[in-house]
């Protein structure tokens, strides 16, 4: 290097740390370097981790050997990178059911009670979040104090459907509430395979005297076919009971499969027929229709609440695999249905202090 290069650089002359001997050796020693990593071993090397500003990813057996902690710590750039490229879990297979509980406007209380529940039920049970929805359906709202309210609640949970009829239980109501389904959640989403799929597989239809144990109905769902499809408490189950008319689903709580919803949308003998016991006409619309091959009788895991009644085939005392209780019609019923099944056995405990609570009447079994 010549002395003109030298002064250039500042590092010549009085009080110079470095002789010009050194800085050749320093020279030497840069160019080796750079020999070594592009020549011997260029793929050690990324350009473009230079101009990025970033750091190289530790080599895959690092990362394999590093403690949970050290790999929840690593720097969020790589995290949202591997979260990016890892596939989702394959959800094909996975049943995705909307249920309508049919309910009246004014009765905040029940829908109050009904949120807790259900709410609950789904935080016990994460993966059903996002795949079961609970709903709850009713007709125009009339008054202005309840529009009021309802407005209030769609703005606070959005939770409610406010179907385009007049408010009834046997009139058309469920009609309504199975074609404006199918038309406002016609689209189809891909799944993590690649398939095509509705957003539900099932829309069932509720009282809202019903309990339902969300968990116990996923599981049974899972397993039945997701085509023409009709699920629930199948009637009659003797010969006492609405004998001989043809077979339907209890109104309690009865699903469809999703082309079986579809079908009721666009259906003339639907639309014509609907003036009769909503659960008896829906069963009625498929046996005229041949449709719904696939039916799942859930007896004896759905049933009527007992009380002072006798047994029947519809109706018994409670039994652990419970999928739905129904005629629950006063607080009481809920009570003892809700001990029964221990929905208060995640309380926590305040070491006395805080909640003075005797046991539920009943409370400690499944």
């Amino acid at each position: 290097m010549s002395s003109s290069l030298y002064k250039q650089l500042g590092l010549t002359g009085a009080g110079s740390p470095l002789s010009g001997r050194h800085l050749l050796l320093i020279l030497l020693a840069a160019g080796f370097l750079a020999f070594t990593v592009f020549v011997v071993h260029p793929n050690e090397f990324r350009i473009q981790s230079f101009f990025a500003g970033s750091c190289s990813r530790p080599s895959t057996d690092a990362t394999a050997s590093a403690t949970p902690q050290a790999k929840a710590s690593s720097a969020p750039h790589d995290a949202a990178t591997e979260s990016a490229h890892s596939p989702a879990p394959d959800d094909d297979d996975d049943v995705r059911v909307l249920i309508g509980i049919q309910t009246l406007p004014s009765k905040y209380e029940r829908r109050h009670l009904l949120r807790t529940v259900y709410s609950l039920q789904l935080r016990d049970h994460p993966s059903l979040a996002g795949r079961v929805d609970v709903r709850f359906v009713f007709c125009n709202v009339t008054s202005p104090d309840d529009a009021v309210f309802v407005s209030l609640e769609i703005l606070r949970y959005g939770d409610i459907i406010v179907l385009d009829c007049a408010e009834n239980m046997d009139n058309g109501k469920t009609y309504t509430f199975f074609s404006t389904v199918a038309r406002a959640f016609n689209a189809t989403a891909t799944t993590t395979t690649g398939r095509r799929r509705p957003k539900y597989d099932y829309v069932m239809k509720a009282d809202d005297d019903t309990y339902l144990r969300l968990p116990s109905l996923a599981s049974s769902l899972r397993v039945a076919s997701r085509t023409d499809a009709y699920y629930g408490l199948q009637m009659p189950c003797d010969r006492e009971n609405f004998y001989p008319f043809p077979p339907f689903m209890s109104g309690m709580g009865y699903a469809l499969s999703w082309d079986l919803v579809q079908w009721v949308a666009t259906s003339e003998l639907a639309a014509r027929e609907q003036d009769g016991p909503e659960d008896m006409w829906t069963g009625r619309w498929l046996n005229l229709a041949g449709r719904a091959k696939n039916r799942y009788d859930n007896a004896p895991r759905m049933y009527n609440y007992k009380g002072g009644s006798p047994d029947s085939c519809f109706r018994h005392g409670f039994v652990p695999d419970t999928i739905a209780v129904h005629m629950l019609k006063d607080d009481k019923r809920w009570a003892e249905t809700l001990a029964y099944f221990n929905a208060t056995a995640g309380l926590p405990s305040s070491s006395g202090l805080l909640y003075h609570l005797p046991p539920p009447a009943g409370a400690g079994r499944p």
